[in-house]
């Protein structure tokens, strides 16, 4: 969760920097930009498991991003499942990779109001 406020926090800088770069916006696209920073989280466990059986299956998988990608690694007892652990490890991993993203985004509009400066 501390994870997931940084983000959104960070989030609100680079659109907050865009907004101030980029000059006048409306609200919508605002709104939209903000979206897009703060990217979409990672469903929860219970929203991925459709059949509530305590286990994410392949087919669960499907629809989330990158999940299935990386299933082998994820998958440490090779069951063919995901257990609460084994999808936590996929979640630690996307909130790290979206953080990075955040602090790239953050960078990038920090050097822009730099440079119009």
């Amino acid at each position: 969760m501390k994870v997931y406020l940084i983000s959104v926090a960070m989030a609100a800088i680079v659109v907050s920097a865009s907004t101030f770069a980029a000059g006048d916006r409306s609200e919508a696209q605002l709104t939209n930009d903000l979206e897009n920073a703060a990217g979409k989280q990672t469903p929860d466990f219970n929203q991925i498991d459709s059949d509530q059986d305590g286990a994410i299956t392949r087919d669960e998988a499907a629809d989330v991003k990158g999940l299935s990608d990386k299933w082998s690694d994820l998958d440490e007892n090779e069951d063919g499942r995901l257990n609460r652990t084994e999808f936590s490890a996929f979640e630690k991993a996307s909130l790290q990779e979206h953080s990075k993203r955040l602090e790239r985004a953050a960078d990038e509009a920090e050097d822009r109001i730099d440079n119009a400066n």
